[in-house]
Formats: C-alpha cells, sequence, structure tokens
C-alpha cells in the first residue's frame, strides 16, 4: 500500500498483563511514521507538544517470529503468535527486542517512544487499502 522511499519499521509493545507489567513486542515493517513536535510561545510561557501518527497497512510485514493481527479482545485470551492495536500500547520507531517493565525502561534507550491514545481501523473498502491509523504521544 504505501511506497518503498516512505516505509518504516516500528516496534510495538502490546501490554499483556497490567497486573505484573508483562509487555509482548512485535517489530512491524511497512508503516508510514510521522511525528510532528511543535512550541508555542505565549505571555504565561513556552509550551511544547509532540504527536504522532502511523498508518499500519493491513499486509504489513511482521519481522521475525510469524505473527497474525487478532483484535484486542481475542489477542488477551491468547496471545501466543499474535499481535494487536490498542489504546495505552508502546510504539518504538524502528527495531526494538528489550524486555520492559515500563515505557521508561525504553526511553532511557530511544529517541522515539510514544504511547498509543486513538485506533482507527479503515479495514472497509478494496482489501489493498485496508489499514490502521493509530495516534500516540
Amino acid at each position: 500500500m504505501l511506497p518503498k522511499e516512505v516505509r518504516a519499521t516500528m516496534t510495538i509493545y502490546n501490554k499483556w498483563d497490567k497486573e505484573n507489567d508483562v509487555w509482548k513486542a512485535t517489530q512491524l515493517y511497512g508503516v508510514m511514521w510521522d511525528n510532528a513536535k511543535t512550541r508555542n510561545v505565549h505571555t504565561s510561557g513556552i509550551s511544547e507538544a509532540e504527536a504522532l501518527n502511523i498508518i499500519i497497512p493491513e499486509d504489513v510485514e511482521v519481522i521475525g517470529k510469524q505473527k497474525v493481527y487478532k483484535e484486542p479482545k481475542e489477542w488477551k485470551k491468547n496471545p501466543q503468535g499474535a499481535w494487536t492495536i490498542q489504546l495505552g500500547d508502546i510504539a518504538v520507531k524502528g527495531f526494538a527486542d528489550d524486555n520492559i517493565f515500563s515505557q521508561r525502561d525504553l526511553e532511557k534507550k530511544y529517541d522515539e517512544v510514544y504511547v498509543i491514545n486513538t485506533v482507527s481501523s479503515k479495514r472497509f473498502g478494496q482489501k489493498e487499502l485496508w489499514h490502521w491509523e493509530v495516534g500516540a504521544n
């Protein structure tokens, strides 16, 4: 779906066990990673904001282990051999395979680490155009 020139690699960390902070990582190739940083000067001071928009094609390439996409509720029942996209997951630009216990663990090592706060499924119409639009900050 996306031209080769704009394809990026990302890692998504799905939170599987909230009580024990267990995260499952999946590396994806073929996403469009578009982040923006802004700075505004007000009379009360300077404010900064950062926002990320990711387009993940339905036919995205999973790097390494063969995994299939599952909806979040189905994934929570059985995450083996699968990945998902849900609010509160962590998106990292590039390839990451660290075992983590929190977002802070990733922020110590990687520059672009975001928490997913919007997921919009665009899986309708022509199958070649199916994708997810993901927002994070």
